[in-house]
């Protein structure tokens, strides 16, 4: 589990580089806005069929191998990014990576959710808040006095270092994937099965909803603060940093007593915390108000997508549970970078301002559909025999 934290750390220090790199990039090659689209596309099309794969990548050829893999798809094209001299190469290298990452990402969120608790979940998740409160730091301090490319180098190095341990521990991590209460292996559902169930959608688009706002904050928080609210740029870079150092604050001190409460009911007042932020973050009639409201946001998150992840199986049932995660990872995947992206092209289009109205909608879509889902849930029998 330390492995795993340090990788999930590493994942997040890589995911916090863009968002303060892009007006440098923007400049620098000389593009539009929302020109940031493009890579958050292709990557959302390499990591959602990396996640849309992982239960039968770990299958053949097992969990500790297939996240050296991906770490080695990710450290590499961290390096070639900082090497590269032109946008489309900045392209090209962030779809290869986008794959590493969604390996990485589904993979380790398939392990946790298969044979750890809601308490090693939240601190596997603490981790990667620890990598993305990080990540804004060294972009800002390379891309004000260095360059932005060597932001994604220092990455590079520290993930190489990971990888090492990815590849020393390979062969420890377990394989042997979901078990019924007598310890038999679980048939998996097919996924024309597993996508019958309306719980199943509800929890997918609570999924896109909840991490569109976690990503889309994250990614355009920098370009509100800066370009539409007229904060310096080192002020805006640091309540980045906060927005995030919260979250992963807020992901530790969840992780203390996640097994103490009904998750459902945690997820509820999280979820109405994160739209109460949300709207201050809106509303903003000073700045400190808005500071609140990023603050207010920031903690609420922290523990839905690691609770969300790890109650799949008691929601979906045990046979369709490794469709479940795998299929709410592809939603990861777009709620991660297509969306985001859509929020640029509504600031672009209409004002940077609005982007906060987005959030704000995105709040109310996760909370509808949360609760959407807990009223659609049934317990659901295991079908216990030798997984197809």
């Amino acid at each position: 589990m330390l492995v795993a934290f340090l990788t999930f750390a590493g994942l997040g220090l890589s995911a916090g580089l863009l968002g303060v790199a892009w007006p440098y990039m923007q400049s620098e090659f000389n593009l539009a806005l929302d020109a940031v689209n493009m890579l958050l596309l292709v990557q959302a099309l390499t990591y959602t069929l990396a996640s849309f794969i992982i239960g039968r990548l770990m299958a053949r050829f097992g969990s500790g191998p297939s996240l050296v893999g991906g770490g080695v798809i990710l450290t590499l094209c961290l390096f070639a990014i900082s090497l590269s001299s032109t946008w489309l190469m900045v392209v090209v290298f962030g779809l290869i990576a986008g794959f590493g990452s969604g390996v990485i990402d589904a993979g380790l969120n398939m392990y946790v959710t298969t044979y750890n608790s809601a308490r090693d979940m939240n601190w596997l998740h603490a981790s990667f808040g620890v990598g993305i409160t990080i990540g804004p730091l060294i972009m800002t301090y390379c891309a004000l006095n260095l360059k932005w490319q060597i932001g994604y180098a220092i990455t590079g190095g520290v993930l190489l270092v990971i990888l090492a341990l990815l590849v020393l521990t390979r062969y420890l991590w377990r394989n042997e994937g979901f078990q019924s209460a007598e310890n038999t292996p679980v048939r998996r559902a097919s996924f024309s099965q597993s996508l019958r169930l309306p719980v199943l959608w509800f929890s997918m688009i609570t999924f896109l909803a909840y991490v569109s706002l976690e990503i889309g904050i994250g990614q355009w928080a920098y370009t509100l603060l800066t370009q539409s609210r007229g904060i310096a740029p080192d002020v805006a870079g640091t309540w980045v940093s906060i927005y995030w150092g919260v979250f992963t604050g807020g992901r530790i001190f969840f992780g203390f007593i996640a097994n103490r409460f009904d998750p459902t009911r945690l997820l509820r007042w999280c979820l109405l915390a994160t739209l109460v932020g949300a709207l201050l973050l809106a509303w903003n009639p000073l700045p400190i108000i808005g500071s609140i409201g990023l603050i207010i946001v920031g903690f609420a998150e922290a523990p839905i997508f690691a609770m969300l992840m790890t109650t799949t199986p008691q929601r979906v049932g045990l046979e369709h549970a490794e469709n479940g995660v795998s299929l709410q990872m592809v939603c990861v995947g777009l709620g991660s970078a297509v969306l985001p992206g859509l929020i640029g092209t509504i600031g672009k289009t209409f004002g940077l301002e609005t982007m906060t109205t987005t959030f704000a909608v995105m709040a109310v879509v996760a909370l509808v559909f949360h609760e959407l889902a807990r009223l659609a849930h049934t317990s659901r029998p295991v079908l216990s025999g030798a997984s197809d």
